[in-house]
Formats: structure tokens, C-alpha cells, sequence
């Protein structure tokens, strides 16, 4: 049960037991007091109520404005980098070419850059929650593969990657490849989710992604 349908209940059920409780209770209507002390209590719980009922809205439009914000600020960031990787063909193109060069014995170490993609979402981590399921599972998915990405990064840059034998650090390199090709699937995925999570909400970022891992699975059978 959703948090809104939560409150509703419980609000339904409040109301039905305090009317559960004027049927049963033989109160003598006709004294003043009586229709004094009731009417206070309408006001009361009434007052109560509609103070719960707002603190909860405000609630709710404060978290979907933090949401909002965080979809936006994670698909700027995976967008970016999504741009400089290029496309799937560009970088296999680029990665047999590197390939070849290394292969060729002749001493060649590629240059590895150190990027950094994730700030956003390593400022966002503290409040990761307020993502829904939808689009947190390829979210993380995404970069989780960003940071064997970067471990990777580390050990290529190190003096024992520029000693290894040519086959060795060709193998290496592909592996270094299959992660990139690997990261521009899943950062669409997560950019897919999160634009139709944007436009049709929970269900349609549902849809858009099991689309997607199925047609993953299949690829790969």
C-alpha cells in the first residue's frame, strides 16, 4: 500500500469510528452541552486532521521537487559523459586501431586519462532514497559500471600495466573497452527510465526498462 493510500485509510477509519461511536452512545441530543461538547470536537479533530493532511501534502510536493531535481541532475551527468564516450561503433572502431598499435610489439602503451563522471551522483549518494525503484535499479547499475570503469583506469596508469607483454596489455585494453561498450548501454538505459519516468511516471519507466534488460538478455543467449 502506497503512503497516500496509508493516510486515506486511516483518515476514512477515523472518521467511521467516530460515527460508529455517536450511534452507540445514547447521547441526549437536546442538551446544550451535549451539542456544545460535540460540536468542539468536530472542530478539534477537524483542525487536527486537515494540519496532518497538509504537513503531508507539503511533504509530497517537497519530496517530488527533490526528485525531480535529482532525475534531472543524473541525466545531465550520464548525458555528458554518454557524449564524450561516442557511440558504440566509433569507440569498437577506435579500439581495434589501439589494439592493433599494442599488438605490434614495438613497445606502445596507450595513455589512459583519469576522468571523474559521478559528482553528481556521489552528492546525491546521502539521498539516494528519494529515488523510486524504477530508476535507481539502472541508475546504480550505470555507475556501479563507471567505478569498475575507474578501478580499471587506476591499474592501467600503473608502472606493472607499461611492463607487461604486448598480448598481455592487448587483453587488458579489450577489457577496457568491453566496460565502455558495457557503460554507454547501461547509461542509456538509465536515461531511457529516467525520461519515461518524466513523462508517464512509474509504471511507463517500469515498462521502458524491462524493455530494455530483456532485449539485453536476448543480445547476449
Amino acid at each position: 500500500m502506497t503512503r497516500a493510500a496509508l493516510l486515506w485509510t486511516t483518515g476514512a477509519g477515523a472518521v467511521a469510528l467516530a460515527a460508529l461511536v455517536l450511534w452507540a452512545v445514547p447521547f441526549d441530543w437536546s442538551e446544550v452541552r451535549v451539542q456544545q461538547a460535540t460540536i468542539a470536537a468536530v472542530v478539534v479533530a477537524a483542525g487536527w486532521f486537515m494540519g496532518f493532511l497538509l504537513r503531508e501534502i507539503g511533504q509530497q510536493l517537497s519530496r517530488s521537487e527533490r526528485l525531480r531535481d535529482a532525475h534531472r541532475a543524473l541525466y545531465a551527468e550520464i548525458q555528458h559523459n554518454l557524449g564524450n564516450l561516442g557511440t558504440a561503433e566509433e569507440l569498437q572502431g577506435f579500439g581495434q586501431e589501439m589494439l592493433g598499435r599494442i599488438r605490434d610489439a614495438d613497445g606502445f602503451v596507450p595513455f589512459i586519462p583519469r576522468e571523474r563522471n559521478d559528482t553528481v551522483f556521489r552528492a546525491l549518494v546521502s539521498e539516494i532514497h528519494i529515488l523510486p525503484r524504477t530508476s535507481i535499479d539502472p541508475v546504480v547499475q550505470y555507475y556501479s559500471q563507471l567505478a569498475a570503469l575507474d578501478a580499471l583506469v587506476d591499474d592501467m596508469r600503473g608502472d606493472s600495466f607499461k611492463t607487461m607483454s604486448p598480448l598481455r596489455r592487448a587483453d587488458i585494453y579489450t577489457d577496457y573497452i568491453g566496460i565502455k561498450l558495457r557503460l554507454i548501454e547501461y547509461g542509456n538505459e538509465a536515461l531511457a527510465t529516467i525520461d519515461a519516468y518524466a513523462k508517464g511516471g512509474r509504471r511507463k519507466a517500469r515498462r521502458v526498462s524491462e524493455k530494455r534488460r530483456a532485449a539485453r538478455r536476448e543480445a547476449q543467449a
